[in-house]
């Protein structure tokens, strides 16, 4: 457990350190999210303390999963840079069409949650479930943290 705590731990403080606090949104969030993906499986790894069986058949799947996972937060980026390019113009329905995008991206990424879980239930004991998407979870967080930080309320 301690190995877990600490490979979170040490995600966090990297991610506290690589974004500059006076950078642009979008370039800490292009940060957050190469620094986030070139370890994430490690992370993920350590966090879930794989057998040489579970790794073979867990990792084609989590592949598949993060595709899905990848394509809601393309979308949510996107929203984002949106959001913040026409912030200061936006009519009020493109606020609210930016509203319900952003909702219907919360949306699909539950319903993704619950359709791979069933999916992880079948390759992994559910101990092991559950704590894959408690890293998730706990990672994703950190994402969202740098894309909200320097986002402005609508004026």
């Amino acid at each position: 457990m301690k190995t877990k705590t600490t490979v979170l731990v040490l995600a966090i403080a990297i991610l506290m350190l690589a974004a500059p606090s006076n950078a642009q949104v979008r370039d800490e969030t292009i940060l957050t999210w190469e620094l986030l993906t070139e370890q994430w499986n490690d992370l993920i790894a350590g966090v879930l303390e794989l057998t040489e069986d579970e790794a073979a058949v867990f990792w084609p799947v989590y592949k598949k999963f993060g595709a899905e996972v990848g394509a809601v937060w393309d979308e949510r980026i996107a929203l984002t840079n949106q959001f913040l390019a026409h912030r200061t113009t936006m009519s009020p329905e493109e606020a609210r069409q930016i509203l319900y995008d952003s909702l219907q991206a919360k949306l699909k990424r539950v319903e993704i949650d619950m359709k791979w879980a069933e999916v992880f239930d079948a390759v992994l004991p559910p101990t092991k479930v559950v704590r894959l998407f408690q890293a998730q979870n706990k990672l994703e967080t950190m994402m969202s943290m740098e894309i909200v930080r320097d986002v402005p309320l609508l004026d």
